[in-house]
C-alpha cells in the first residue's frame, strides 16, 4: 500500500511539474503582460476568421510593401486563413538577400522562429533562423551575418522591427501556437522583397535588370509564394548544393490525417 501512495504522490508531482511551452514563457513578466495586452484581441482575431486559436501558423513578409502577414489554420493538414496584416514599423537595406555580415539587409528566403527571447534589449523577440541552408551556400562563406529578429521596439538594422504592442501580440500569438504544437515544431516565417504580381514584377526587372543572379534568386522563391497562394498550405522546401530552393509539401502536413 505504502509503495502505490509513494508511487501517486510521484506521478502527481511528475505531472504538475510538466508545463506547456507557453506555461514557461509566462514565468516572464513581459510575457505576462503580453498576454494581459493582447489576449482578448487575439481569441477574437481568430474566432472572426472561424478558427479556435492560434494552432498551425504561418508568418509572410513583404519588404517592398512593409508588410507582415499571419495566417492560420486549425489543423497541420488544413489549408490557411488570412488572420491579419501588421504594418512594419523600419525597413533597412535594399530590396535582396542578406549575404554578409554588416551589409544592413533585411534576408529574403524561407524560415522558421528559432528562438524566443522574452527578456530582450528591445521589448520581445523571436529569432529568425538566418542563415539557412540557401544563405550558407550562396553568402559570405567566412561570416554570412546572424542574430535577425523579428521584435519590438521600432528599431533596428536587418531585422523585422515592430511598436512594443505589436510585438506582444505576434509574441503571444506565436507562443500559442508553439505551445500547440511542440517546442520542437518550426513556426514558418518566409520573407519576400514584394509580393510577386504583375505590377511587383515590372518594377523589380526595371530596377534590377542589371542584376540578372538577383533576378534568378527572386524567381526561385517565387515557387515557394505561388506556391502557397495555390494551395494556401505553408511551403516546405530543400535546398541543393546551388542554394536552390526546391518546394515540397511540408514534413508534418498529413500529421493529423487520418489516410496518411
Amino acid at each position: 500500500m505504502r509503495y502505490w501512495i509513494l508511487f501517486g504522490l510521484f506521478l502527481c508531482a511528475s505531472t504538475a511539474g510538466a508545463q506547456t511551452f507557453a506555461e514557461q514563457q509566462l514565468a516572464f513578466e513581459r510575457v505576462r503582460i503580453a498576454k494581459n495586452n493582447a489576449d482578448v484581441a487575439v481569441k477574437k482575431l481568430f474566432k472572426d476568421s472561424g478558427l479556435v486559436e492560434p494552432r498551425y501558423i504561418y508568418w509572410r513578409s513583404f519588404k517592398l510593401e512593409d508588410e507582415l502577414e499571419l495566417w492560420g489554420s486549425d489543423s497541420s493538414n488544413g489549408t490557411y486563413r488570412l488572420i491579419k496584416t501588421y504594418k512594419i514599423c523600419k525597413g533597412s537595406g535594399d530590396l535582396g538577400p542578406k549575404r554578409k555580415f554588416g551589409d544592413m539587409q533585411v534576408p529574403e528566403g524561407l524560415y522558421y522562429i528559432e528562438r524566443y527571447n522574452p527578456s530582450s534589449n528591445y521589448h520581445l523577440s523571436m529569432k529568425i533562423a538566418y542563415p539557412n541552408e540557401s544563405d550558407m551556400v550562396l553568402g559570405d562563406k567566412e561570416n554570412p551575418g546572424n542574430e535577425i529578429y523579428m521584435h519590438g521596439g521600432c528599431a533596428s538594422v536587418g531585422c523585422l522591427p515592430m511598436t512594443d504592442s505589436t510585438i506582444d501580440e505576434i509574441y503571444w500569438i506565436t507562443v500559442l501556437a508553439q505551445s500547440h504544437q511542440g517546442k520542437n515544431s518550426k513556426i514558418p516565417i518566409d520573407i519576400f522583397p514584394c509580393r510577386f504580381d504583375k505590377k511587383n514584377w515590372n518594377y523589380l526587372k526595371m530596377n534590377y535588370s542589371h542584376k540578372p543572379q538577383l533576378i534568378k534568386f527572386w524567381q526561385n522563391i517565387e515557387e515557394a509564394y505561388l506556391f502557397f497562394e495555390e494551395k494556401r498550405i505553408a511551403p516546405g522546401y530543400w535546398v541543393d548544393q546551388k542554394g536552390h530552393y526546391n518546394i515540397v509539401l511540408p514534413q508534418n502536413y498529413h500529421l493529423n490525417d487520418p489516410n496518411h
